[in-house]
């Protein structure tokens, strides 16, 4: 296992096998090597990264597929970077048109083709036939690697070359191992989650996946997306009405349930000398038992009665505290007076209320005392909170500028050097600064596997050999990265696949 200078560049023990078996197959003669996986195992890297450290004494060229393309749009893709400032008819087939435009000249040709399954089957031969005929041909070597995925292309494969001697080489691509998991989500997602919640959810994560790169990619991002779907949800006029009619008919139901309880309650007519009845509306059991002690004694109104104990107890100023215990079996009696007074609102109790009063007052003040000395405590330990915050490290700000137009603006017939591959801004704006060469490295977005990528790139030459040759002029931190040759229509082609 190997890491790159920049900490994004990770090589297991996986897949450098990978790599090694591919390089093993293909130095020393023509093949046409066939590398599948299941989706997600990392394919596309694989393919790159072979091209970048694997074959640099050979010719490179680089197809990725689309299924929108046309087999004219593949075969011109391949052709446009075999040799320089080509003369061909997109309709022949690849190997006449190679054959007429090296002419018997040397050919040291490695093509890789991304997501090779979805090749026109047409193109398919004519790539096995071009592996055939550079076996026979002496000063050409011509190696054709298949990047598909699983179960897809073997079929094919099969039935093109059933009955012939040489067959095409089968290399299968294995998900990684829990260890290795452990360390691609470390160097990879890990390092770059935003705070320490997000760190322990991705870590807590990996044991659940499938141990497969862009399943563990995709373990940063899982937050992010479900940002998006609710502010999608909400920011929508559906979103916004259906929300609206689910509150209205909450407070529709509350509101006929709170009509429902009280329509329940029991009502009580009592006739007091001849007038209309008095109507009373209950909601518990003591109320009602009130109002039937209040029936009794009004029934018993005329009959003689010692009122010596209706006197109310003189007010003292010395609190007293009571101890209240409720003896079982004895019967409440209210007195008169204060039968009276629900009839009468003219008549009150004044002993009654100032002990109430005072009583409510004592309680005002307790719970008065209670509440400062809370707030006290609350306001304390706000300042204590704030003394403790730990000031957080600033994140590292994109300052970049995409230079698609630019790019795309330079001919197609140049190359440039391909520095890093990254899957985010910050990781961009980190590699510039780390190597000091945002005023002269130029970047644009591509998109690999259904998701965007940052490609750093820096000069531009007229041939591949030029800009090889201009890898010794840069700096040493920059040469350590291991910068490659890139056609500008494989470049313009990447930045079309993000519209």
């Amino acid at each position: 296992m190997s890491i790159g200078h920049d900490l994004t560049v990770l090589e297991l023990e996986s897949q450098l096998d990978v790599l090694s078996r591919i390089q093993f197959v293909s130095r020393f003669g023509s093949n046409l090597v066939h590398v599948e996986g299941v989706k997600g195992s990392g394919k596309s890297w694989l393919a790159q990264r072979y091209l970048e450290k694997w074959c640099d004494d050979a010719n490179q060229a680089l197809l990725m597929c689309h299924s929108n393309q046309s087999i004219q749009q593949q075969r011109g893709i391949i052709l446009k970077q075999v040799v320089r400032d080509p003369l061909f008819n997109e309709s022949d087939t690849v190997v006449d048109s190679i054959g007429r435009m090296l002419a018997g000249e040397k050919c040291n040709l490695v093509l890789v083709i991304d997501d090779a399954h979805l090749l026109a089957s047409e193109l398919l031969s004519e790539l096995w036939l071009l592996v055939q005929k550079a076996q026979s041909t002496p000063n050409w070597q011509i190696n054709v690697l298949l990047f598909s995925e699983s179960g897809k292309l073997a079929p094919a494969l099969t039935r093109m070359s059933y009955g012939q001697d040489n067959k095409p080489v089968d290399i299968d691509i294995e998900p990684l191992t829990a260890e290795e998991a452990v360390t691609f989500a470390e160097m990879l997602v890990v390092r770059f989650a935003p705070s320490r919640e997000d760190k322990i959810r991705i870590r807590n994560l990996v044991d659940k996946s499938n141990y497969l790169p862009a399943e563990l990619i995709a373990l940063g991002d899982k937050k992010a997306e479900r940002r998006i779907i609710i502010r999608s949800v909400t920011h929508s006029p559906v979103g916004i009405l259906g929300l609206a009619s689910l509150l209205l008919l909450g407070a529709a139901g509350t509101y006929w349930w709170l009509n429902s309880q009280s329509s329940e309650l029991p009502v009580i007519e009592t006739l007091v000398d001849g007038d209309e009845p008095l109507v009373v509306t209950l909601d518990d059991k003591l109320n009602a038992e009130l109002v039937q002690v209040n029936d009794e004694e009004l029934q018993s109104n005329n009959l003689p009665e010692d009122d010596t104990g209706s006197i109310p107890p003189e007010v003292i100023d010395t609190p007293i505290v009571v101890d209240s215990k409720v003896e079982e079996g004895k019967r409440v009696v209210v007195p008169s007076e204060l039968v009276d007074s629900l009839i009468d609102d003219n008549e009150t109790i004044e002993p009654e209320v100032e002990m109430s009063t005072d009583l409510s007052n004592s309680a005002q003040v307790e719970v008065g005392e209670a509440t400062k000395s809370t707030v006290a405590i609350v306001e304390e330990d706000k300042s204590q909170i704030s003394q403790s915050d730990v000031a957080k490290p600033e994140e590292v700000k994109a300052t970049f500028v995409i230079a698609d137009k630019e790019l795309k603006a330079i001919s197609d017939k140049r190359y440039i050097l391909q520095l890093a591959a990254l899957t985010n801004e910050t990781a961009v704006q980190e590699f510039l600064n780390e190597h000091q060469i945002e005023g002269s490295a130029r970047i644009y977005q591509t998109l690999r596997n259904g998701s965007i990528w940052y490609i750093v790139t820096f000069g531009d030459y007229a041939s591949i050999s030029a800009a090889r040759g201009a890898v010794q002029n840069l700096p040493s931190s920059v040469q350590s990265l291991g910068p490659w040759a890139k056609s500008l229509v494989q470049v313009h082609r990447e930045i079309d696949s993000v519209k």
